[in-house]
């Protein structure tokens, strides 16, 4: 292996490593967040004083950093930071010290005007209510906390800088891992809180030591976090050094440019601080849905968005913006309609759960604890965000669309205008009605409005930008998608309806819900023929079967929204990315920053067939030329010895119509290295792309010639971002006429498509050695089956696929050559009638794939370096069991099954894809070949002449027994597998595999390729593979749990005070009196069950004076009743420590109860029968005050106060309820 290969395969390597620990990162990270919210709602609830004090504090510095600061950094300073990496000859380092110097110096100011104008900023983002006498120390220990969290500005500041200054280098994983460190600090002063504190109910304000805790440990966490990010540039050693020459460093001119964009961020704060205001005044009333319980319910909410939306939206936007920039408005309606179709059927479907499981879903989440009071506002603020989710994320990509068009002007008014509605909205459903209860929903209610008008004014806009944009598809698509969901939604709210009770069920009763609702949507759409839901089923089967690395959603830092004006947090696009482009490759146009290519480079000169069999067996091979085409040739076709051959073309450098030579730049990024295929019409050289250092293959074409078919051919390929697919990376086309693009030596250079690599060996050099096993061919022609029947939904068809168009990459994985562009350069093995189906022509190929990977023959002529396939006396080709002994009369079936026209047996004849993937799957079950594949392509079978031809046996260590393979070829099955290691092997040569464009699934790549040989005695087994050092991972888990355990601890303790020697009993918290809704007499035995209803209310008015009473009776115990009395209404279920009760007269027995069946969950009160009610407490009251008080706090709706006694009122019994008092 050649340094420049090791190095190749070092890089990718090296990448997919960081995607894996972006993803791990941005998965703890979140986890963690969601505890730390959970466990903040559990300690003070979720609409009380003292969370929303603690939700201004620690809200606002992020707001006001993004409005003073952080849209200049990622509108501005970012896409600067990026270029100067990237073109200056010092790596950026000294443009980077100016940029960080100025950007310091302003975020620091920033940080400290406004900690200084703390009761300024304050004021601003609370409502009036708080700054009255009554709620003054509630409003100081808002202000406290403020002021310890106002200089989180700066620290925000250099966080996100020193975050896109190591993106720019590479260093991922730090940004996203950083934040941990914070929630584990937050989670840990929390844990503190509880332990010294306990649960609060907000009614007192924080004391100094609270607040000196709760401000202090959120500043050090934001400290924490940064420091991560210090570490991690002292890692890479970068020395920061502080410059003041900034003149000329071009920002003002960027300034302008970015000004729209600026103003998109204004404008969406300035809402925010209405909204937040708004919001406060929930709980300046006592207790209400306030801030704090709109921002849980926006965290849900927003979930789905950040992880799909913004995921998909950043794949679309580098394509659409090529697009546009080559004048193709059609190709971006289509590009934009794609996505918001592909989005929404993912959106919808969670709008629908969020709205029929919001009630267990954020009981379980914010129920817990003090939230158990209160979590039924975050559900309903979460079902009126809910109604917007769709809207929302339309928006979102109408605004990509734009972006692509360079339009931000228009974004802006956009947001102008929903900013508008989202403030109007909400001042007209929140101030005349003024509820706190009322107060988040209505917020997030207005809030999803706004979208559903504003959109609708978005998409208007851009149908006139867009030809061929229309409302009517993806209404369509919303229709059919809803028409699937709807039972599904119906289903799951049923279900979470009857598995109640503690958390245990509740988790049992959202994972049945789950299941049931996606099993039911899955069989609608498939039924209703969603297309895009059956891609992604595919994709998660896939990604099942065979795990790839997660892909993180920052891999290129020049590709973000942030550079476009998003001001949208791009690690939640971390778990989704792969929905759209698994390898996260993306398309721009020439003057933008295109992804990486994870590849190897072909280094090989052409040489005949003879010697790359003899030498190796990958190398790029001369190849065919299609006259009929004038032009562009196959740069993967490898002719064989078989094949007829072309004429001789001349292709001596100086009669060339492409004159370029090694070092000429294309398009100021591309330098070319080396030629590699010289014909007649085209050349393909290996260039390497110097803004992402990275290797590509570079086809280039004459200039002013006939390519119009296969550049159109190139920016369609595109679309196929399935990672089995090598894809197009880039499509540079002809200058306009009159123009010329030359180099700076005047040569003229014409249009050139750029693509992808990876390691790996055409199928056609695999066959060379001899058939597949029978697990090898039917995983990889079902692979190859999966990955077109993506493509066939949205009617682009490959028409190519041969043994020479599948490459098996160094890690077992298929990859195919030349979508689209293929059919476009080289002609088919087989004549194709005008007019067929495309599909047909695909399905065939497929047929003849699997045909050929058992018997090693051709079906159909000789091709491929392979025979013909043997025909019977009917000119019917042999079945592979006719032609091979050994053969799986399953795969031999589904063979017949696609290339017969009239299947044996009167089979059902296979004519698409997807019937193709499923029939092997079938066969397949979950086995997997890929391991196998790998293993063949480290150790390749040596061709070898046998007396007989043995059948091909597959590994069974990758049989799985639910496979067909379990029950067939047993025979096969129980001999050894040939091709797996069975002693220490000699290494007879050390030889890379040739690369072609893919990208491997994972870091194998990097290492050697040992060739197996003959066995050696007494060698040393190979080397085994280096696994990377995860100890660090180990501790950082461990650290977790430690808090989490610990917090877990603190509970404990606090709920028994005596359970370690000596261990002082914590604070009582502070009792709360709950609000009784309503109230009815209770008198089953009465001849019409009523008993003075019309007093009732007196029970509760809050005045002694009045009294609901009972009729007068001759006995104290009421003759032929047990009791009476009335049931009150908490309106929710309540913790209930006691009952405070002021009777009428005296002495009085009366009983405390609760529902029998189900307190907790019980709707209605039992009012048939005393029977159904169970006592908690007793007395025979002796004075009119009395107290009872179970013996341990119960949680319930409704409380009976049962009387069994009356008290002597003249020469009857008649008693009574003046006040009663429910306390928890």
């Amino acid at each position: 292996m050649n340094q420049t290969a090791q190095n190749e395969r070092a890089s990718t390597s090296r990448l997919l490593s960081a995607g894996a620990l972006m993803a791990g990162g941005t998965m703890v990270s979140r986890v963690l967040g969601f505890v730390r919210v959970a466990l903040l709602a559990y300690v003070l609830g979720n609409g009380t004083r003292q969370a929303d004090a603690y939700a201004v504090a620690t809200t606002v510095p992020n707001a006001l950093y993004i409005l003073f600061a952080g849209g200049a950094l990622n509108t501005v300073l970012v896409p600067q930071l990026v270029r100067a990496v990237k073109n200056d000859p010092d790596k950026g380092e000294a443009y980077t010290n100016r940029i960080m110097t100025a950007f310091l110096l302003i975020i620091g100011v920033v940080a400290v005007l406004l900690t200084i104008a703390t009761p300024a900023v304050t004021w601003l983002y609370s409502d009036g209510q708080w700054h009255q006498p009554e709620l003054a120390d509630h409003y100081r220990a808002m202000v406290l906390l403020a002021y310890f969290c106002l200089p989180e500005i700066f620290f925000y500041g250099v966080f996100y800088l020193l975050g896109q200054v190591l993106n720019a280098r590479d260093k991922f994983g730090p940004m996203m891992w950083a934040p941990i460190a914070n929630n584990i600090v937050q989670l840990g002063v929390l844990g503190v809180y509880l332990a010294l504190w306990g649960q609060s109910d907000g009614a007192d304000p924080f004391s100094g030591p609270q607040i000196w805790l709760l401000g202090g440990g959120h500043l050090i966490g934001i400290i924490f976090q940064t420091a991560v990010m210090v570490w991690a540039m002292r890692k890479i050693d970068y020395r920061y050094r502080p410059r003041f020459d900034l003149k000329g460093t071009g920002l003002g001119h960027t300034f302008q440019l970015a000004k729209w964009t600026l103003g998109f961020v204004l404008v969406n704060q300035l809402a925010l601080v209405v909204v937040t205001k708004l919001a406060t005044s929930a709980t300046a009333q006592g207790a209400g849905a306030g801030l704090l319980v709109y921002n849980n319910a926006y965290l849900i909410f927003v979930l789905p968005h950040s992880l799909i939306t913004i995921s998909l939206a950043t794949a679309m936007l580098p394509s659409a913006s090529r697009l546009a920039a080559n004048g193709d408005l059609a190709g971006v309606g289509r590009e934009t309609l794609r996505t918001i179709n592909l989005t929404t059927t993912l959106l919808l479907p969670a709008a629908a759960a969020f709205i029929a499981l919001a009630g267990p879903l954020t009981g379980l989440m914010f129920g817990q604890g003090q939230g158990a009071q209160d979590a039924g506002y975050v559900a309903w603020t979460l079902i009126a965000f809910a109604v917007g989710l769709v809207p929302f994320t339309v928006q979102y990509i109408c605004l990509r669309a734009f972006y692509a068009l360079e339009d931000t002007r228009a974004t802006f008014v956009q947001q102008c205008l929903i900013a508008g509605l989202n403030i109007g909205f909400a001042l007209l459903l929140v101030v005349p009605v003024h509820r706190p209860e009322w107060v988040a929903p209505a917020l997030a209610l207005s809030y999803s409005l706004a979208y559903l008008i504003g959109v609708g004014v978005s998409y208007q806009r851009l149908m006139k930008r867009l030809p061929g944009l229309s409302p009517a598809p993806v209404l369509r698509h919303l229709l059919r998608v809803g028409l699937a969901v709807a039972p599904a939604a119906v289903a799951a709210w049923f279900i979470t309806q009857r598995i109640t009770g503690g958390i245990g069920m509740q988790v049992l009763g959202l994972l049945v819900a789950g299941l049931v609702a996606v099993g039911l949507f899955l069989g609608l759409a498939k039924l209703l023929k969603i297309g895009e839901v059956t891609s992604m089923v595919s994709m998660v089967l896939r990604r099942g079967r065979t795990p790839q690395p997660a892909t993180p959603a920052a891999e290129d830092p020049n590709t973000t929204p942030a550079e476009v004006g998003a001001e949208t947090p791009e690690d939640d696009a971390t778990a989704i990315r792969e929905l759209a482009d698994p390898d996260a490759t993306r398309i721009r146009s020439l003057s933008e920053d295109s992804p990486r290519s994870l590849s190897e480079e072909r280094t090989e000169s052409p040489r005949s067939l003879s010697e790359e069999r003899s030498e190796s067996p990958g190398s790029l091979s001369e190849e065919r030329s299609d006259e009929s085409k004038g032009g562009f040739d196959s740069y993967l076709a490898q002719p064989t010895d078989d094949e007829p051959t072309e004429p001789v073309e001349n292709t001596a450098e100086d009669v060339h119509p492409i004159q370029v030579r090694s070092g000429m730049e294309l398009g100021g990024r591309y330098r070319l290295e080396e030629v590699l295929v010289r014909r007649a019409n085209t050349q393909t050289w290996k260039a390497f792309d110097e803004v992402l250092s990275r290797p590509v293959l570079i086809h280039l074409l004459p200039p002013g010639g006939d390519n119009d078919d296969l550049m159109n051919a190139a920016r369609k390929a595109a679309v196929a971002t399935d990672s089995r697919f090598l894809r197009v990376l880039d499509a540079a086309p002809d200058p306009a006429p009159g123009t010329t693009q030359q180099d700076d030596d005047g040569t003229r250079l014409g249009p050139y498509i750029v693509c992808e690599y990876a390691a790996g060996q055409s199928l056609q050099t695999l066959l060379a050695a001899g058939p597949l096993s029978a697990l090898e061919a039917a995983w990889l022609v079902r692979e190859v089956a999966d990955a077109l029947s993506g493509m066939h939904v949205q009617g682009l068809f490959h028409q190519r696929i041969s043994p020479d168009t599948v490459i098996i990459t160094a890690t077992g994985n298929i990859k195919i050559v030349g979508f689209l562009l293929e059919a476009e350069m080289v002609p088919s093995h087989h004549e194709i009638a005008a007019g067929e189906d495309p599909e047909t022509v695909d399905v065939m190929d497929l047929g003849r794939l699997l045909y050929c990977t058992l018997v090693s023959r051709w079906p159909g002529g000789h091709a491929y370096g392979m025979p013909e396939a043997p025909m019977d006396a009917e000119r019917r080709i042999l079945t592979p069991r006719q032609v091979r002994a050994g053969v799986s009369p399953a795969l031999d079936r589904i063979c017949d099954q696609i290339l017969s026209e009239s299947p044996r047996h009167r089979e059902v004849a296979l004519r698409t894809a997807n019937e193709v993937v499923v029939a092997l799957t079938r066969v397949l079950g979950t086995a997997d070949a890929a391991h196998d594949l790998e293993r063949r392509m480290r150790y390749p079978v040596p061709v070898v002449q046998v007396d007989g031809e043995e059948p091909p046996l597959a590994s069974p260590a990758a049989l799985s027994p639910g496979s067909a393979f379990a029950e067939q070829d047993t025979a096969a099955i129980r001999t050894s597998d040939p091709d797996a290691p069975t002693g220490a092997y000699q290494p007879i040569s050390t030889q890379r595999i040739a690369a072609v464009p893919a990208t491997p699934r994972t870091p194998d790549d990097a290492e050697q390729t040992v060739v197996r040989g003959v066995p050696a005695h007494g060698a040393s087994p190979a080397p085994t593979r280096r696994r990377e050092n995860r100890a660090w991972l180990g501790w950082l888990i461990g650290l977790v749990l430690l808090v989490l355990v610990g917090s877990l601890i603190a509970v404990a303790l606090r709920q028994n005070p005596a359970a370690g020697p000596g261990a002082a009993p914590s604070p009582v918290p502070t009792p709360t009196q709950w609000q009784i809704v309503r109230a009815a007499d209770f008198d089953p035995q009465g001849d019409d069950r009523t008993e003075n209803p019309g007093q009732v209310p007196q029970a509760y008015d809050n005045n002694p004076d009045t009294a609901w009473r009972t009729v007068n009776y001759r006995e104290a115990e009421m003759s032929d009743k047990d009791g009476l009395g009335i049931v009150f209404d908490l309106g929710e279920v309540r913790p209930i420590a006691r009952t405070e009760l002021q009777l009428v007269g005296a002495p009085t027995a009366v009983e405390l109860r609760i529902p029998a069946a189900n307190p907790e969950t019980v709707t209605a009160a039992p009012m048939n029968s005393a029977a159904q009610w169970r006592s908690l407490a007793q007395t025979r009251a002796t004075t009119p005050q009395v107290t009872l008080a179970p013996a341990q706090p119960v949680r319930s709706r409704f409380v009976l106060v049962y009387l069994t006694e009356l008290p002597a009122d003249g020469s009857t019994y008649r008693g009574g309820i003046a006040e009663a008092r429910f306390v928890g």
